[in-house]
C-alpha cells in the first residue's frame, strides 16, 4: 500500500536531508518503533518512519550511525511532525543523548481542542473512511519484535501508516484551533514540545505507582532491590521482568525475606539465571539496604 525508500547508511541519510533543503521542503512528518523492555534488556531505537508530504521513508537505526540521526533530529531547520512525541523524545535523551528539536505534536492541538484518544480516532473523526493497510490486531503490533530484521510486510505498513495521515490533520487541526481563538495556548505549550518534563529523570525504581505511599524503610530496600534484578537482566540481555516480576519486588520490600530459605519463594525458577543467582545478589542487596538505613544522616552544611 505505502512505497518507501530504505535509508540504511549516513551518507543517504544526509544526502535526502540536503535534498530536501534545496526543494524546500522545511517539514516531515515522525515517527519511531523502538523496543521496551519487551524482548530484551532496556530501550532502544528500531526504526524512524518519515513522510516528507509526497515520499515515504523508513531509517534504519541499526544501519545508520547516531551521529547521523543527531544531526537531522537536532536541525531546528526541518519540522518534525509527530503525534504523542513525549515517549520518543525521552527515548533519544536518555538512551542517545539526543534533544530532537522542533516539533510540531499534532496531540497538543488535539487536547486543546478536547480530545484525549489516539492517532487512529482522530484520523477516523476528521479523515473518515482513509484505507487502511491490513496489518493484523494493534496489541500484536504493539508487541512486536522491532530489533528483528528484515522487517515483515506488516510491521513495515503499522510503521508507515502512522505517518501517512499527519500532514492532513496538522492542516485540519490548525484550522481548528485558529477558529477556537486557541493558537496562542498551543503556541506556547508547542515550544516545550519533546523537552524534559518535570520528574522525568526521577530513578526508575521511584516510579512504582506505589511508591510514595512507601515508608522510607520499604522505598530503601525496594531500590535495592530493583537494583539487583536490573544488573541480573543487563547482564543476561533480557527484559527485567524475566528476572523477577515487579509485584514481587514490592511485595519483597514491604515484607523483607529474613533468610536466604524465603527469598527462594519470590524467585521460582524462570529466566535464563540459576535462582541461586538471584537469591545470592537480593541478599547483598537486603545488607546494603540495611547500611544505608543505619547510616547516619549527613548533617546541614557538608
Amino acid at each position: 500500500m505505502y512505497t518507501y525508500t530504505l535509508i540504511d547508511s549516513d551518507d543517504r541519510l544526509t544526502s535526502f536531508v540536503a535534498e530536501w533543503k534545496e526543494a524546500a521542503i522545511d517539514m516531515v512528518a515522525m515517527d519511531f518503533e523502538g523496543e521496551f523492555n519487551l524482548h530484551i534488556y532496556g530501550e532502544h531505537l528500531c526504526l524512524i518512519q518519515l513522510n516528507d508530504g509526497d515520499r515515504f521513508f523508513l531509517v534504519d537505526p541499526f544501519k545508520v550511525s547516531m551521529e547521523a540521526i543527531k544531526a537531522f533530529l537536532e536541525d531546528g531547520a526541518i519540522t518534525k511532525i509527530m503525534f504523542d512525541c513525549a515517549s520518543d523524545s525521552a527515548l533519544m535523551r536518555k538512551q542517545y543523548g539526543v534533544q530532537i528539536e522542533n516539533i510540531c505534536d499534532l496531540r497538543i492541538h488535539a487536547l486543546a481542542l478536547g480530545h484525549t484518544g489516539s492517532l487512529g480516532s482522530l484520523v477516523e473523526l476528521y479523515l473518515g473512511d482513509v484505507p487502511k493497510p491490513n496489518t493484523g490486531s494493534k496489541k500484536k503490533n504493539q508487541r512486536t519484535n522491532w530489533l528483528t530484521r528484515p522487517l515483515r510486510r506488516e510491521q513495515i505498513l503499522y510503521a508507515l501508516d502512522d505517518v501517512a495521515h499527519l500532514f492532513a490533520l496538522k492542516e485540519i487541526l490548525e484550522a481548528e484551533v485558529e477558529k477556537k481563538g486557541l493558537a496562542a495556548e498551543v503556541g506556547e505549550k508547542m515550544a516545550s514540545a519533546g523537552k524534559k518534563t518535570k520528574g522525568e529523570e526521577r530513578p526508575a525504581w521511584s516510579k512504582f505507582s506505589s511508591w510514595k505511599y512507601l515508608s522510607k524503610k520499604e522505598k530503601t530496600y525496594l531500590k535495592h532491590f530493583f537494583l539487583a534484578r536490573d544488573t541480573l537482566a543487563q547482564r543476561y540481555n533480557v527484559p527485567a521482568v524475566q528476572i523477577l516480576e515487579k509485584h514481587n519486588l514490592l511485595k519483597m520490600a514491604k515484607e523483607v525475606p529474613a533468610t536466604e530459605g524465603e527469598f527462594y519463594i519470590y524467585c521460582g525458577t524462570k529466566g535464563p539465571h540459576h535462582a541461586d543467582e538471584l537469591v545470592g545478589s537480593l541478599m547483598k542487596a537486603k545488607e546494603a539496604a540495611a547500611a544505608e538505613l543505619s547510616a547516619p544522616a549527613p548533617q546541614p552544611g557538608r
